[in-house]
Parts: structure tokens; C-alpha cells; sequence
């Protein structure tokens, strides 16, 4: 069977995260519907941000989907609740209802409503108050909300969510459009998603196409509206708050906000920074635009440093327009004729925004002055695109009917994924035939162009069935995988966000293609523009020279104690198959190069097999010492005969034979534990102390002191595993030793010879090298003490040195 090819497509929401003058409120009204993104004029901007997003206090709302909807609206005036604390978000609304709450939103909207109601002759809404009769006329008169018949209103009639969309249609036509709002009058509606709507009124059929293009509404499923159901307050507050984003409806005083909620950015590193236009609307309490208002503002990407004890601003701030940084002067960029202004800012790293207003000469004062706040977030740039699958680790081919999904992601150089859309890739398959014969060719080869979604994701499905009931049929797909443009930035890397491997010479033409001959799922790359995977599936029996022997721990680490039985830890020994498959009954013998660990253990203590669901075998052991100490555990198992095949595939293999498999020879077959001591108060460490577990989440490093002299590849890598540690007398690893440090905000820290914050140190601390090691192996303390009163002081720095890192 061939690939499958399964393409989701999702929308990237913008999430408006924004602060309004009076109220520092992160607003969660989002102005585009991210489920569907057949939504082809979505408002850019909110009408609920700022102060429209603060929390009115309605104790039945909490946690439904309208709550930031219903705030909206009650910030407005637009829809009260029924009492103060009590918003009835599941009643249905009223024509009368309704009448009123269009001719409030009207205001903030800039529908321009009659000068004095007129009379339509509706014969039944005189026992109503006079600001709903009035609203019934004007909205009549505009065409927004016509009557039932030419004398009839019927104001205790619901509203029907097909009548809904009618009158926000006609009220977006009679509205003042507003920054980042869609031309209604150019709306060409080209999607039917919804089936319900086709024997609706011709009217409402157009309206609701329309509505569901500019996302006012989303219908009640992905493919129903039910135009004949009632509104209830919640969902008018979801249509009318999503029909004032695209007005020039704003909150009151100074608000704040982006179409996007962070900056990607580009260039061969992706970390060029991205033009981001970032929209300050000034409204009065009546929600009318202050035109020529000066707006001074400015940016900091270290919030923590922008101002000084007293308020005024610091160093860390960066002035954006104007002539004097945090001061009000007649330079400062003004808004327009509909209160608005569009500024633009670079952003290339995490980025707050403060906007303000005052009188000329005015200064900032962070204790006192109000304004409006936006964080804007970085992401790195599309550099690299990985391709994985979900097998598991161990696993090198596929039983016959098994689907393996492999996923193309676009990603920065940190592996986080980049919402990239329409990066384009070649796909190309061939599919050999099962039980082929050495030097057979290929029996199906295809290619397809394939573009990443909107998550920046390609996924692809493949499987095949088994051809012949006997157990010695195999079939490969070898897939490549390459990038359309060669002039981009991105290039191709494994799922680890390692190279893709060695390149291997490609197969001599009408040769067997020796990437899948083994039946291995490799990856391998050429240049940086293509991926080689090979997928292999069988129905032969399970080979157990090719079985796949792991060692794993608890922890990295357990502080040296003699309390009690000692300090304790865990190791886990598991053999799985090359199908993924757990192996059960393996023998396993565990040991190490500690007197004090494991190796003190009584010999039938160190013994047992895998179970037959697990594949595992976990052995707890407890270790009674204040030593500092380095622990190599070494796992080993016994040859076991499998349909005459020993574990170690030795010629000469039989049930009897007694030789061990080293499973210790590769580097899955040992471990390192640290057994460190707690560093004494004044510790003072040289240079000789090598960083070996850098724990952030637990402001802890653990490292180890070289005493003896050991040979360089011993000295390079004291856990290599295979080597009896006393094949060398002079140097064994337990002349090292090693010690635990704790760190807090209250210490000082230095990288290389630059002082840095306790942030700026964690994140030097994990930072990399070329070669992907990390770039600070080395550490000094000096009056270490591990009392949070106590000042200690932290130095990492190279092992070869280079240059100091920037000045924070």
C-alpha cells in the first residue's frame, strides 16, 4: 500500500495580549475564529482590550466562553446584568432587548443615530420605556432592525440567530470602520460551510455568509448555525463584541495592542528582528476619539531595569519617537482624526511597550503615571525543518500492518516550532517488494510537492500489509525528503534537531538500496537540503543479536548521606527487540566500581531477569557514606538461546555455552550516578572543578573534583564505560569526587569575569557550544555557604576561553 498523506490545517490564532490606560488587564477576546480558517476578513483588532477586558464582576459567567464577551459589553454600557453581580448569560433575548443594546453600541461604533426618534407606525411598543421605543424607531429608520410587518415591531419576540446575523450585518454597514476592520462593501463571501442555512430567507442566508467570513460567528458546530434558534445574552455578546472589532470602537483613555502577540524572527540565525506595527487608540468616557493627542513611548527588554527607585526611567529603556526618552515634548508622534496611531518597533527580543500621554514637559513616573503596557514576545526564525516518526527509540523495523506517522515540522535553531506556512518540500517514495531478491528494483517509486500547514507541520502516514503467509517477507519504503527552496534559510535536520547523519554513498544504479537492505529507520543526510529515511516492515521472527540492551536511573544525582541505611537510587536495565517490543526473561547481572554502592551488594542482590511486559529490570540500592563520590554502573547480560540464535549471535552459540555479553561495551550498557557531598559553608573551589548536572528548576550544580591523573581518555570521559577501573591502579574513578552547590537571588554570579543576574547566569549556564556541548564546563566558588542569608559567590567559565559575554 502507498503513503497516505494526512494534512491538517490550523489556524494560528493571534492572541491580542494588551493593557489599557486606566486598567492593566491582559485581554482573552480574540478577534478571528483560530478553528476555522476558511474566515477570510477577521477584524486585525479587538474592541475589547484595555479596560473592555477588566472583569465586571458577574458571578455567573466565570469560566464560559462569552465571559470576556460579556465584560466587553458591560464596559461599554452596552448590556448590564440583571442585578450587579448577576449577568443570566443563558436567557434569550428579546426584540425589544435587542433594539436596545444595538442603539448603545451605536455610540462606540459611530452609527449615526436620527437626531430625534421618528415615528414608524409600530402599533405595538407603547408600553415600553421611551429609550426602547426609541431604539425600535431609530433602528427601523436605518434599516438596521426593520419591523415584523409594516405596523408590528413585536418586541417580546426572540431573536432568532438567522435575524442576528441580518441586523449586525446592516449595522456593520452603517459603522465607522476602524483600524485593521474588513470593507464590508467589498465582502464577497466564497464558503458554504454551514448546511443548514440553504432553505433559510434569501436575506439571512446572504447575512449569515457574510457574518461567518467576517468572524462574528462560528455556528453552533463546524457545519450547523441554526438560524431558527434563539439568542441568548451570552451569544449576542459574542456577536456584538466581534462586530465592534471591526469599528472603530476602542476603551476608554489610552489602549494598546498588535495584530500579533509575538515577533519571529529571520535571517540564516533567525534571530533578525520583525517590524511590528503596534496600534494606540485614545478614546474620551463617551468612547469618542481625542484626535491630536501626543503619545510618547517607549520599550525596554528588560522590564526588571527600566526604572530607577523613584519611578523615572532607567537604562534599560529605549526611547521610540519624540526627542527626550520618557518625557512628553513636541516631537512625540500625535493621533490622527479617528484617535488612532500606527507606530512601528523592531522587535528581536522579548519586548514591553509603554504608551502615555500628558502635557508638554510632563516626565515619566512608573509609581504614578497611568499608561498603557504590551508585551511582545520573540520567537527565533524558521531556520530548520525536522522530520521524525513515531517509532520508538529502539525500534529498526515494523510488523506488517503497522501505520508509522512521520512528521516534517518547521522549527528554529533552539528546535521550538515555527508556525511557517507554505514551506514547500519534495516528498518521494519508493516502495520495494516484499521478499525481494538481492539487486531486485524497485517495484513503486512516486514524488509529490507538499506544503507545511499553518502550524508549519507536514504529516504523512505510512503502512504495508503482509503479501505471503510464510514468516520470510519483508518490504521497505525508502522516503526522500527535500527542500524546494535552496535559497532559503531553512535547512533539513533530524526530529533530535541533530545533523541527519552521515551522508552514505548512494546505491550503483540497479542495485538493491542499501539504506533499507538492513531494515534500519535512519536518517541520512546530503548537504542541507535533503532527508533519506528508510522504513522497514517483516514478519520475521524477532533476531536477538539484534536485540537492544538500555541502562537508565532515577535520578542523575542523590546528596551523600549516612543516615539511616545510607542515601538511595535506582537503575533500571531493559532489553527490547527490534520490533519495539519488551524481551522477557533476560538475564541481567548489575555492578560498578563503588565499594560503597551496588558493589557492596551481596552477589544474588545484583541478579534477575526481565519481565516478560516490561522487558525491565529495576534494581534499588542504597549507598551509607558522606563521601563524595562517582558511581559507574555496568550492565551485563547472560547469552540466552532464542530458536538457536544466541543474544550475542556468536557461530559457535549453544544452549550450553556460558559466555557473557558486555552489554557495558556500548554506551546504553553503563551509567554515571553522582553521590555528591554537601559543599562545606567558605567553600572555596579551583579551577580544576568541573560543572557535571546543571539543575535550574532547583538552583543546584552539582561538580566534581579531578585528584588523580588519569590518562587522557580517561581523564576526557571518567565513565567511559567497558574498562575495569582497575585496569589502571594509578587512576580509578573513585580519585574523583564530587560536591553539591545551592544557589539563590541573594548570591553573586560571574561569567568568565562579567557579573551578571541570576537570570542571565542560569541561561549562560545552559548555553551550548558549536559542537552542541555545553560552553561553561568550568566553576569557582568563593565563601560558599548554602544559608540564604549568606552571600556566595558563583563563577562559570570555559575550559578554553573565549569572549566574555555581552554586558546585560
Amino acid at each position: 500500500m502507498t503513503g497516505l498523506l494526512e494534512r491538517k490545517c490550523l489556524a494560528v490564532l493571534a492572541v491580542l495580549g494588551l493593557i489599557a490606560a486606566l486598567l492593566a488587564v491582559n485581554p482573552r477576546q480574540a478577534t478571528a475564529d483560530a478553528d476555522n480558517p476558511d474566515v477570510d476578513n477577521p477584524a486585525e483588532y479587538s474592541a475589547c482590550v484595555g479596560g473592555a477586558a477588566a472583569d465586571a464582576g458577574f458571578e455567573d459567567t466565570e469560566g464560559i466562553s462569552g465571559e470576556d464577551a460579556i465584560n466587553c459589553l458591560a464596559h461599554y454600557g452596552i448590556a448590564q446584568g440583571r442585578t450587579e453581580t448577576m449577568f443570566s448569560p443563558r436567557e434569550t433575548i428579546s426584540r425589544w432587548q435587542m433594539a436596545l443594546f444595538l442603539s448603545r453600541a451605536a455610540g462606540p461604533a459611530r452609527v449615526i443615530l436620527p437626531a430625534s426618534p421618528p415615528d414608524n407606525g409600530f402599533t405595538d411598543i407603547g408600553a415600553l420605556s421611551e429609550d426602547a421605543q426609541a431604539a425600535a424607531n431609530n433602528l427601523a429608520d436605518l434599516g438596521i432592525m426593520v419591523g415584523t410587518s409594516a405596523t408590528t415591531f413585536s418586541p417580546n419576540t426572540s431573536v432568532t440567530r438567522g435575524s442576528m446575523a441580518i441586523m449586525l450585518d446592516a449595522f456593520l454597514s452603517k459603522a465607522a470602520r476602524g483600524e485593521g476592520g474588513a470593507d464590508t462593501t467589498k465582502l464577497s463571501p466564497d464558503d458554504n460551510v454551514f448546511t443548514d442555512i440553504t432553505n433559510a430567507p434569501r436575506n439571512q442566508y446572504i447575512a449569515i455568509r457574510r457574518v461567518y467570513e467576517l468572524g462574528i460567528t462560528k455556528g453552533v458546530t463546524e457545519t450547523l448555525y441554526r438560524p431558527t434558534q434563539a439568542v441568548t445574552r451570552e451569544q449576542m455578546a459574542l456577536f456584538i463584541s466581534r462586530t465592534l472589532a471591526h469599528t472603530v470602537a476602542r476603551p476608554a483613555g489610552l489602549s494598546i495592542q498588535s495584530a500579533q502577540d509575538t515577533a519571529t524572527g529571520s535571517g540564516a540565525d533567525g534571530t533578525d528582528g520583525e517590524e511590528i506595527t503596534f496600534i494606540i487608540s485614545a478614546r474620551n468616557d463617551e468612547f469618542q476619539a481625542l484626535t491630536d493627542v501626543p503619545v510618547d513611548v517607549f520599550t525596554s527588554t528588560d522590564p526588571d531595569a527600566a526604572f530607577k527607585e523613584d519611578g523615572t526611567c532607567d537604562t534599560g529603556t529605549t526611547m521610540r519617537g519624540g526627542v527626550r526618552k520618557c518625557e512628553v515634548d513636541g516631537n512625540d508622534e500625535r493621533t490622527g482624526g479617528e484617535g488612532d496611531l500606527a507606530i512601528s518597533v523592531s522587535v528581536d527580543a522579548d519586548t514591553t511597550v509603554w504608551a502615555w500621554t500628558g502635557d508638554d514637559g510632563d516626565k515619566y513616573d512608573n509609581d504614578e503615571t497611568t499608561s498603557a503596557m504590551l508585551d511582545m514576545a520573540f520567537q527565533k526564525g524558521a531556520t530548520r525543518l525536522l522530520v521524525s516518526h513515531d517509532l520508538d527509540d529502539d525500534q529498526t523495523k515494523m510488523k506488517f500492518g503497522r501505520t508509522v506517522k512521520v512528521t516534517i515540522q518547521v522549527a528554529d535553531e533552539d528546535n521550538n516550532p515555527v508556525a511557517k506556512e507554505d514551506v514547500e518540500v519534495t516528498i518521494s517514495q519508493t516502495i520495494k517488494a516484499a521478499a525481494a531478491t538481492e539487486g531486485a528494483r524497485p517495484t513503486n517509486s512516486s514524488s509529490s510537492s507538499q506544503k507545511t500547514d499553518a502550524s508549519g507541520k507536514i504529516e504523512l502516514s505510512f503502512t504495508q500489509t503482509d503479501p505471503s503467509t510464510s514468516n520470510d517477507t519483508d518490504a521497505t519504503v525508502v522516503l526522500v525528503i527535500t527542500d524546494r527552496d535552496a535559497a532559503d534559510d531553512i535547512k533539513l535536520k533530524d526530529g533530535d534537531g541533530e545533523d541527519p547523519g552521515e551522508a552514505e554513498t548512494a546505491p550503483a544504479e540497479g542495485a538493491a538500496d542499501m539504506r533499507s537492505n538492513d531494515g534500519m529507520v535512519r536518517f541520512d543526510g546530503e548537504g542541507d537540503t535533503m532527508v533519506r529515511m528508510g522504513l522497514a516492515w517483516s514478519d520475521d521472527n524477532a533476531t536477538p543479536a539484534n536485540h537492544t540492551f538500555k541502562l537508565t536511573q532515577r535520578d542523575e544525582y542523590t546528596i551523600a548521606s549516612d543516615e539511616g541505611s545510607g542515601a538511595g537510587s535506582s537503575v533500571t536495565a531493559t532489553v527490547i527487540n527490534e520490533y519495539g517490543e519488551p524481551v522477557g526473561g533476560v538475564a541481567i547481572v548489575f555492578d560498578s566500581n563503588d565499594a560503597d554502592g551496588i558493589d557492596a551488594l551481596a552477589e544474588n542482590r545484583k541478579t534477575g531477569t526481565t519481565g516478560a511486559r516490561s522487558g525491565a529490570r529495576r534494581l534499588a540500592w542504597t549507598r551509607d557514606s558522606t563521601d563524595g563520590g562517582i558511581e559507574t554502573v555496568f550492565g551485563t547480560t547472560s547469552v540466552v538461546t532464542q530458536n538457536g540464535d544466541c543474544l550475542d549471535s556468536a557461530d559457535d552459540c549453544s544452549e550450553n555455552d556460558d559466555d557473557v555479553l558486555a552489554i557495558g561495551e556500548n554506551d546504553d550498557g553503563a551509567i554515571v550516578h553522582y553521590w555528591p557531598a554537601k559543599a562545606d559553608d567558605a567553600t572555596e573551589t579551583d579551577e580544576e572543578d568541573i560543572i557535571v548536572i546543571r539543575d535550574a528548576e532547583n538552583n543546584t550544580i552539582v561538580f566534581k573534583t579531578i585528584k588523580g591523573m588519569c590518562p587522557d581518555d580517561r581523564k576526557d570521559d571518567p565513565a567511559t564505560t567497558g574498562m575495569d577501573p582497575g585496569d589502571n591502579e594509578e587512576c580509578t574513578e573513585t580519585d574523583d569526587t564530587s560536591s553539591i552547590a545551592v544557589y539563590d537571588d541573594n548570591d553573586h554570579f560571574t561569567v568568565g569575569t562579567q557579573p551578571v543576574t541570576l537570570e542571565d547566569f542560569e541561561k549562560e549556564l545552559d548555553a551550548k557550544n558549536d559542537d552542541g556541548d555545553p560552553k561553561y564546563d568550568m566553576i569557582e566558588l568563593v565563601n560558599y555557604s548554602d544559608t540564604a542569608s549568606e552571600v556566595s559567590s558563583f563563577t562559570i567559565k570555559e575550559s578554553t576561553p573565549s569572549d566574555p559575554p555581552a554586558t546585560p
